[in-house]
């Protein structure tokens, strides 16, 4: 056995409703940590070589030290974080199939469902909307402040497990609408003053950690030090982080942004991570006196929607052995929902009309926010297998045969926003998170044979290797051979594909779920009213006049609704869910 420990950090992209995914795969990432850590635990106790020791669980140690997230992925990551200290968390399986005490599943497929409507009836209602005052948001927000109040509560006994890091982070991406000033001196010299010019950086993040024997409340005194660390007890900072985590989810316009503040100290500490250590000379914040700052936060996947940069590097500063040493006993995780997928390098049809000028220009600066993201070089040069992505994949059966299915996630339409319309869409999603996840655990995420002793601290046994390894390619007697960094215990012989469903039930091998259907009947009948209410209360709101409104509602309420509904029926047919 070994006290080296793998280290894990785990970066969730945004996704709207399509977040019902990643909660999905670390729901099931969490359930296989927990089995193997007390199957370990159990070998332990009897000690190698006596009687009941299980030779073919691995012996390795795997420590979730880092978790970032950008909008409905900030969401999840603050979720994972909540799930991983409460030892009342139970995983969506045979045996908890309604996801209690779980917030994964009540937060992402339930959302604000209950006897007293659903949670897009509740996002269209009107009670958010004040007299002579303009709309914050196109859709009703309270929904999501009553998913965030039960899902975010006080903690007074919060439990570590082996495969958690005391000292784990806990990132946030922002977009901030105020903006930072930091003044460039130009001239060289070391004194700072007024001379130079000024940028603004409109992104951020906030990094927390929890309090325990090691870590106190507060803002840490080491000045470079950039972490805040929450008391889980405290109702205090539990709404803090509510805040925050409501704050990267702001869907711009769509979604209500947030007020926010933070002390002056983060901000001041803030520029080594920005630019580095080596220009922080010649770089200054332009702060008040304040001892807050406050400001308007909207999406963190605004600007940083996939925020593995910002991982990478503190995780580097936390284990500086990655960079001193080389080492390779660590791993990147990004669940993204919606990754890119643009390979297209065809012809290009220029046209230069206002409309299209205008499209152009939101996908360019989109485009380019994520080239220049923080940390992309550093991710690029990470040695083989410590990169990893989870991406949704679904097949189906055509003519006997699995295929790859036209469409993966039934919340994908209407750009992440279609997991609203219906539950079933939350729920299909959830479950492919945890049937992805499995396929990845068993087949993707590993080391190479040769390496596992290197890389996981220590050799694995021959009955380890005979139950956990698989080939590439599959089933070739003369394939490479892998062994998976975090290994399944349903598992009985991975190079076959053989799978305990004795003990594990279903759960030993998750088929893939039923792809859902839209009723636009049952849709119209249910939200019509509504829909056309928010447009013309919105409308009248923003134009503060009754004339205009009544105009509004003579000529155009019907037809934006028309537009809406065609929207809605378009992309559900293009999704194969009606």
């Amino acid at each position: 056995m070994s006290t080296k420990k793998f280290k894990l950090c785990i970066t969730m992209a945004g996704a709207v409703s399509a977040g019902a995914y990643t909660a999905g795969v670390l729901d099931y990432m969490l359930e296989t940590l927990d089995l193997w850590e007390k199957a370990k635990s159990e070998n332990r106790d009897i000690g190698i070589g006596n009687p009941g020791y299980d030779p073919s669980i691995p012996m390795h140690d795997v420590e979730i030290d880092v978790i970032s997230g950008a909008s409905a992925g900030g969401i999840t990551g603050t979720l994972t974080l909540l799930n991983l200290l409460d030892e009342n968390y139970e995983p969506v399986n045979q045996h908890n199939p309604e996801g209690n005490n779980n917030r994964f599943y009540k937060s992402w497929v339930e959302m604000a469902d209950d006897k007293d409507g659903m949670t897009l009836k509740k996002m269209l209602q009107l009670d958010d909307i004040k007299k002579r005052e303009k709309p914050e948001s196109l859709l009703n927000t309270k929904a999501i402040e009553a998913i965030a109040n039960s899902s975010l509560d006080v903690n007074e006994n919060a439990t570590y497990p082996p495969y958690v890091s005391k000292s784990l982070d806990l990132i946030l991406t922002i977009s901030n609408l105020r903006g930072i000033n930091f003044m460039i001196d130009f001239d060289g010299s070391d004194e700072k003053g007024d001379s130079g010019t000024v940028i603004t950086s409109h992104g951020g993040f906030f990094r927390y950690k929890i309090a325990n024997e090691k870590f106190k409340r507060g803002m840490p005194e080491e000045e470079d030090a950039l972490y805040h660390v929450m008391d889980l007890k405290n109702l205090e900072d539990v709404v803090a982080l509510r805040d925050a985590t409501l704050s990267t989810a702001a869907f711009p316009i769509g979604l209500k942004s947030r007020e926010l503040k933070i002390f002056r100290t983060y901000l001041e500490r803030y520029p080594k991570y920005l630019f580095g250590e080596e220009r922080l000379n010649a770089i200054s914040p332009i702060l008040s006196e304040d001892d807050i700052y406050h400001f308007n936060s909207i999406d963190g996947g605004l600007i940083n929607n996939e925020p593995y940069g910002i991982a990478l590097k503190v995780l580097k500063e936390k284990n500086p052995e990655i960079e001193e040493e080389n080492s390779e006993s660590h791993a990147i995780v990004m669940v993204d929902p919606f990754p890119n997928q643009d390979h297209s390098a065809g012809p290009y049809e220029a046209k230069r009309d206002m409309i299209s000028i205008a499209k152009g220009m939101f996908k360019a600066l989109r485009n380019q926010v994520m080239f220049n993201q923080d940390g992309i070089l550093d991710a690029l040069s990470l040695s083989d297998r410590t990169k990893f992505l989870i991406a949704p994949t679904r097949k189906e059966k055509v003519d006997g045969k699995w295929q790859r299915a036209k469409n993966d996630l039934a919340s994908a339409p209407l750009s992440g926003f279609a997991g609203f319309l219906d539950r079933s869409f939350r729920e299909h999603d959830f479950h492919l998170g945890r049937q992805n996840c499995q396929s990845f655990l068993r087949y993707y995420f590993a080391v190479k044979n040769e390496n596992i002793a290197s890389r996981l601290g220590v050799e694995a046994s021959e009955e380890a290797k005979a139950r956990f390894c698989f080939a590439v390619p599959p089933k070739k007697e003369d394939g490479e051979r892998f062994f998976p960094i975090i290994p399944d215990m349903r598992v009985i012989e991975a190079f076959h594909g053989t799978y305990d469903t004795t003990t594990y039930g279903p759960d030993a091998a998750l088929d893939y779920p039923k792809y859902p259907s839209f009723a636009s009947e049952n849709f119209e009948k249910a939200y019509k009213k509504l829909i056309k209410k928010r447009v013309s209360s919105i409308v009248k709101g923003l134009s503060g006049s009754g004339m205009l409104t009544f105009g509004f509602n003579l000529l155009f309420k019907n037809k934006s609704y028309k537009a809406i509904k065609k929207a809605i029926d378009g992309e559900m047919k293009d999704a194969g869910l009606s």
